[in-house]
């Protein structure tokens, strides 16, 4: 199983290559306008998906952070 953690790292190198990627793209010799508005939105949709997913997954974390510390002070008089 996947920590959580570990999610979180593979999530954001995901993040840092579909940015670099959309960061360079350019259009392409005869590639017509919409096709070229096509590929920079399917980009940032990726682009969105993975931030979403990198939100969720550090909420996660933390909730998880928050239940232990919970936890702890219940058992810790």
């Amino acid at each position: 199983m996947i920590s959580p953690e570990n999610n979180l790292a593979d999530i954001r190198q995901q993040l840092d290559e579909v940015q670099r990627t959309f960061n360079t793209l350019e259009m392409r010799p005869k590639e017509s306008l919409r096709d070229f508005e096509y590929r920079v939105k399917r980009h940032s949709d990726k682009l969105l998906s993975l931030k979403v997913a990198e939100k969720v997954q550090q909420e996660q974390i933390e909730q998880g952070a928050r239940e232990a510390e919970e936890l702890l002070k219940k058992k810790i008089p």
